[in-house]
């Protein structure tokens, strides 16, 4: 069952297992992702830990083990999942296709060569849907996608995520940032609870631009959050949605932008 946002309604957490993939392969952070939402949909169980500090996980005030192997973790729930969705390497977007159908077949998502380890002992998994060499390009695979994962999905949320890009942001680049608003106040009720509205138009005319949001108040993590995004090309083409992460925008041909977030949410 699903809440008003589309995000689902889970039992309580009584212990997680923390799979610490920090410095692991991408191929490995995709099988334990993918492996984490099959997992979890009916209680948290698997905790994927991205980063080499993770404040979040002891303020989630939840007993739990940490497994530096992620594999451990792996094979504690492998008897939960049906299968290997395989995607292609040559295909980059061939990923977001298989973390589709995974979800579907209640399978985890993985590359070539992993998923020749996944079959073997000690995991003898079979592979659902092999994607190699199934499509010629990133357009043919999203056809593909919306022709035979679109009717079987429940539409409560779309996402579009670049599969295999990552900008990692340095911690002392502040200064080539421009500063846009700054939270001074701990006010935590709904008093401080505003929309506001910034026109970065002016920023516009390089490759792209980019947002950078940080806790207003380290020690809760308090601070605002992206609403909404308003795109507009030319004058005949306007957009807006609702990003769940943060953006970089490629902005060639975009004559508008606007960021509207909320505060203190």
């Amino acid at each position: 069952m699903a809440n008003a946002s589309g995000t689902p309604h889970l039992c309580k957490c009584e212990v997680l297992d923390v799979a610490n993939v920090h410095d692991k392969p991408g191929d490995i952070k995709l099988l334990l992702t993918t492996l984490e939402g099959i997992v979890n949909r009916e209680k948290p169980r698997i905790y994927v830990q991205q980063n080499k500090v993770d404040p979040w996980l002891n303020n989630l005030k939840v007993p739990y083990k940490l497994h530096d192997d992620a594999m451990d973790v792996f094979k504690a729930y492998a008897n939960e999942i049906e299968g290997i969705i395989v995607y292609d390497p040559e295909i980059p977007d061939s990923i977001n296709v298989a973390t589709t159908l995974a979800g579907l077949e209640n399978a985890v998502v993985a590359g070539p060569e992993l998923a020749k380890q996944l079959t073997a002992e000690p995991y003898n998994l079979e592979v659902i849907e092999d994607f190699q060499s199934k499509f010629k390009n990133r357009l043919e695979a999203y056809t593909w996608q919306y022709e035979n994962l679109w009717n079987k999905t429940t539409k409560r949320m779309l996402v579009g995520l670049s599969p295999n890009t990552s900008i990692p942001i340095p911690p002392d680049n502040y200064e080539s940032f421009q500063t846009l608003a700054i939270e001074k106040e701990q006010v935590r009720d709904d008093s401080n609870r505003k929309t506001h509205e910034f026109d970065l138009s002016s920023y516009l005319g390089n490759e792209a631009v980019y947002l950078r949001f940080n806790d207003a108040f380290t020690q809760d993590g308090w601070g605002p959050a992206v609403h909404e995004v308003v795109v507009k090309v030319g004058t005949s083409y306007t957009t807006s949605f609702l990003p769940f992460i943060i953006i970089r925008f490629s902005l060639l041909k975009i004559n508008f932008l606007l960021l509207r977030y909320v505060s203190c949410v």
